[in-house]
């Protein structure tokens, strides 16, 4: 359980000084199959592109800096995912929070949208989505762009939270020893988001000044992120089916990522098309620690 809560802090790097300006857009709704109300923003025009938070069990919200630099030529899609943010609000269980039900729900909202191809970009969690998604609509995407992404299927989840244990300098370990005997208040529940996490920055200056930003304005859904992780520990492997995707793939791998750098080539393995791109002295949130050469990666990217 603790590798698992380890993994759920992952979905916070962003910045939440633009947390106001996505609750001030109009939000949009639809109905899914299972009769469950979920919400959408969207920003800009031209072709449109949904953004795949990390998490699971992150609000889109995090995503907000991404659509703000993309709709000068792109329609941004920010889904609140079942059982996040606004669409919070819903069923939560085995039946409801799993792999296959959050495929199937951009589906619908797909088709809600007027039925045209997408082009997906996820992060971390995110870029596991979005090939699950390919996987199991290869005609109905354009372009998937991973970022910081897990693999094809679930055979390196350990790696990845071993490299989190194994980044942490004896500075974490204690402050997150001394904090966690502290009284249950908002400033302990900081200082150990901050201790869990400085580790996946390579600049752990950036990373402890933004993540104490982070979590005094956001927080996740851990019912949500318990069940889905749960899910994908038993079922995740999309490899056989992912091959029927023959669209465009670009992997953004930042050299200093948690993520096993193998899970990047079974991601090529699988699809050959695929192209990567390489962020040097970066660490596993690039949109956080070097936005200047994220974004206009990100950009490029699209256009490619």
């Amino acid at each position: 359980m603790k590798t698992l809560q380890l993994l759920l802090f992952l979905c916070f790097i962003m910045d939440f000084s633009s947390l106001n300006l996505i609750l001030a857009q109009t939000s949009k709704t639809f109905v899914t199959s299972d009769r469950e109300t979920l919400y959408y923003t969207s920003k800009g025009k031209g072709e449109r592109v949904l953004l795949l938070p990390p998490g699971p069990g992150a609000s889109v919200n995090v995503m907000q800096s991404w659509a703000d630099f993309l709709s000068n030529g792109y329609e941004c899609i920010l889904f609140e995912q079942r059982g996040t943010g606004l669409s919070g609000n819903v069923k939560l269980d085995s039946t409801t929070i799993n792999l296959k039900r959050a495929v199937k729900d951009i589906e619908e909202l797909r088709v809600h949208l007027g039925s045209s191809p997408l082009m997906l970009c996820g992060i971390s969690w995110g870029g596991a989505l979005a090939q699950a998604y390919a996987a199991s609509y290869p005609m109905h995407v354009k372009k998937i762009i991973l970022v910081s992404s897990l693999g094809p299927d679930r055979r390196l989840f350990s790696a990845y939270a071993d490299n989190g244990r194994a980044r942490k300098c004896q500075q974490d370990i204690d402050s997150l020893e001394y904090w966690s005997k502290q009284p249950e208040n908002e400033e302990s529940r900081i200082q150990q988001g901050v201790y869990n996490l400085a580790p996946f920055f390579y600049d752990r200056n950036i990373g402890k000044k933004v993540l104490k930003q982070i979590f005094i304005h956001t927080t996740i859904n851990s019912q949500m992120s318990q069940l889905m992780w749960k899910d994908l520990h038993q079922n995740y492997d999309v490899k056989s089916t992912l091959k029927a995707y023959k669209g465009e793939c670009i992997v953004i791998k930042p050299r200093q990522d948690i993520i096993p750098e193998e899970m990047s080539y079974q991601i090529k393995e699988v699809l050959p098309q695929t192209k990567f791109v390489v962020m040097e002295q970066c660490g596993h949130f690039p949109d956080m620690e070097k936005p200047k050469e994220f974004f206009p990666i990100l950009r490029q990217s699209l256009k490619d």
